[in-house]
């Protein structure tokens, strides 16, 4: 394989791991409720819980592979792989509930899928710098500060489904600003090694990268994955690609007006299959906390 593939490959296996990861914990965080269950709090429930605590192990292997992927590619290719990352959550479901997919749902996959293809062969994404300027991340962290703390503070004067979107989308943009802090974290310990810790890119990322991880628990605990999930799988490869060609100065190869709306179309397929893949019946069932495929008591 050479050495582009690479990326597209690891890319590929995180977005299996991390849709895996996310199907099993959101079967565990649903429905949690209590006075502890609020903030950080609701993490200390969901310790208590085996099927989470495989869902969160298969989710950090899921973010190993991202890492490798973000350290040896571009955010621009690597970030709409992942948003595949819902058709491995609808196969999880179908496991779990022995049921199959609908024709629909199997053509939600092919437009997600196919998208995500034909971005990467008209995109081709070039150039780019791995450490971007200190003061730009400033604005970005600020911003999705005050929208976490928004949608916390809103979701619990919506309804589930839409309190489970709006956390869910909030989430979604904070881990493609994680992503991107992968990036340059990864690309400045391959050359200070050690050093790296004292720069601010990892302190960084522990923040954003744990402020995400506990609105996508809240977003799990609130609604069904299939009101949680798409919102996520499509903000986060769009916000990392956004960063990618903006703080990382990353460019698409294609400029021609045929590869431009090209990669429009691949765009809003992915889109469209992803967000479809959202109204997927298995999505929505609901099974214990802690059972496993299969459910329990079915059999």
């Amino acid at each position: 394989m050479g050495t582009a593939g690479w990326p597209v490959l690891l890319a590929a296996c995180a977005a299996c791991a991390i849709g895996t990861g996310a199907a099993l914990q959101q079967q565990a965080a649903h429905g949690v409720s209590g006075s502890g269950s609020a903030g950080i709090g609701l993490i200390a429930i969901l310790l208590r819980r085996p099927i989470w605590l495989l869902g969160v192990a298969v989710m950090v292997t899921g973010f190993g592979l991202q890492a490798a992927a973000l350290d040896l590619g571009r955010l621009a290719v690597v970030e709409p792989i992942l948003a595949t990352s819902l058709v491995v959550a609808l196969v999880v479901a179908a496991l779990r509930h022995r049921s199959w997919p609908r024709p629909a749902d199997w053509l939600a996959m092919a437009l997600a899928a196919g998208g995500v293809a034909l971005f990467l062969v008209v995109a081709a994404p070039i150039g780019g710098r791995s450490q971007p300027p200190a003061v730009w991340w400033a604005p970005l962290l600020v911003g999705l500060g005050a929208l976490g703390a928004l949608a916390l503070w809103r979701s619990s004067h919506w309804v589930p489904a839409r309190a489970a979107m709006g956390l869910g989308g909030v989430a979604g943009m904070t881990i493609g600003a994680s992503d991107a802090l992968v990036k340059t974290t990864v690309s400045s310990a391959s050359t200070l090694h050690l050093a790296v810790l004292t720069t601010f890119p990892p302190y960084l990322l522990v923040i954003v990268g744990a402020a995400g991880f506990l609105l996508q628990q809240h977003a799990y605990r609130v609604g069904e994955l299939k009101a949680a999930l798409p919102p996520s799988s499509v903000l986060e490869p769009l916000t990392g690609t956004l960063l990618g060609l903006t703080l990382f100065g990353e460019r698409l190869a294609a400029h021609d007006p045929i590869s431009g709306m090209a990669l429009v179309l691949a765009a809003a397929a992915t889109m469209v299959g992803v967000w479809r893949l959202g109204s997927a019946p298995l999505l929505g069932a609901r099974s214990h906390p802690d059972a496993l495929i299969p459910d329990a008591g079915s059999g």
